[in-house]
């Protein structure tokens, strides 16, 4: 392993000052024999260590560092998502599985919805068959197609409101249909199909999750010590302050999905990916249920445009806190194993 390799552990504000003498160092106390293999593990796992550690006596620092970790986990967890999402697999074609359902029960609508991963059909049953009788022979049709399928339900026209409808599921190669078949005078057939969620989803967001908290860590690390040498320390912090602040909103967001829907292996739709949490305000539902006419929350955008907000306040704080000179910069306590 390479000196340059070994000094890329450690920050850039230790290589700058120090990172000859850490090489020096090694080398004299491993002695006439060289560093050894475990001696250049040591001074990486040293360098790593300090990229974590924070600037002693700065409480504020700490206080940044656990909100940029809770906030780089959130954005981990949602870019994990966003990755898993391509792992579902695609539903197939809406008409022909819809076809080989209701077979000539019914008369299709020629226009189903059709995405990646989930489909929707409708139907015009005929006014001679008894849903419950067509929704037992979908079944059956499904069945000898390969699909496993639920037994048929009958349910709903006790209340007044739910119409009387038969409905069963079934499931082929990663994905679910829903078949209903309703007592309504429209006597409606609907055929719903979703990509069920596959095992590589869940790891993928944990570890996006983990690998967010890290980053989080790491960054607010490397600023508080960037903005500790800054001339204009003062503007700095308050600039990355306020980029902080901008990001909480939409994490909180992040979590609250990541808590409500990742342990539900049955959930459905679009809207409960983990990262489409970006996609939908954060205090929309609060200033509607208190009826504050903030109608401007609504937006689909405001958890995206307070990311890239939060984000561009923070490269801002890192420029505002470029240092007059690199011997400007806080040094930091010296470990006793690469003194």
């Amino acid at each position: 392993m390479s000196d340059g390799l070994l000094l890329a552990a450690f920050p850039a504000r230790l290589r700058r000052r120090h990172g000859a003498e850490l090489i020096t160092t090694m080398v004299e106390v491993a002695g006439p024999a060289g560093p050894t293999r475990a001696d250049r593990w040591r001074l990486v796992l040293d360098g790593l260590r300090e990229r974590f550690r924070l600037p002693p006596g700065r409480p504020l620092a700490v206080v940044a560092a656990v909100l940029a970790l809770l906030v780089g986990g959130a954005l981990g967890a949602a870019a994990g998502s966003w990755i898993g999402m391509w792992t579902f697999p695609a539903v197939p074609a809406a008409t022909p599985v819809a076809n080989q359902a209701i077979g000539s029960d019914a008369t299709l609508d020629p226009h189903p919805t059709q995405e990646r991963l989930w489909m929707s059909a409708a139907a015009r049953l005929d006014p001679a068959l008894d849903p419950t009788v067509s929704a037992g022979r979908a079944r059956e049709r499904l069945t000898a197609a390969g699909w496993t399928a639920s037994p048929v339900v009958v349910s709903g026209g006790t209340d007044g409101v739910h119409f009387r409808r038969a409905a069963f599921d079934a499931e082929k190669s990663g994905t679910r249909l829903e078949v209903t078949a309703y007592y309504d005078e429209d006597r409606l057939v609907e055929i719903d199909g979703r990509s069920m969620r596959p095992a590589s989803y869940v790891p993928l967001v944990i570890g996006g999750m983990a690998l967010g908290l890290l980053a989080g860590w790491l960054v607010a690390a490397a600023l508080t010590y960037r903005i500790g040498g800054a001339r204009r320390r003062r503007m700095s912090a308050v600039t990355a302050g306020a980029g902080l602040a901008l990001l909480l909103l939409p994490a909180g967001s992040i979590y609250l999905y990541l808590f409500h829907f990742l342990p539900n292996h049955e959930s459905e739709g679009w809207n409960e990916f983990v990262h489409r949490a970006l996609a939908y305000s954060p205090v929309q539902s609060s200033a509607d249920s208190l009826n504050l006419g903030l109608g401007w929350t609504d937006s689909p955008w405001l958890n995206k445009g307070l990311v890239i907000a939060g984000f561009v306040a923070v490269a801002a704080a890192t420029i505002i806190a470029r240092p007059a000179h690199p011997s400007q910069e806080p040094d930091f306590p010296t470990d006793p194993q690469i003194a």
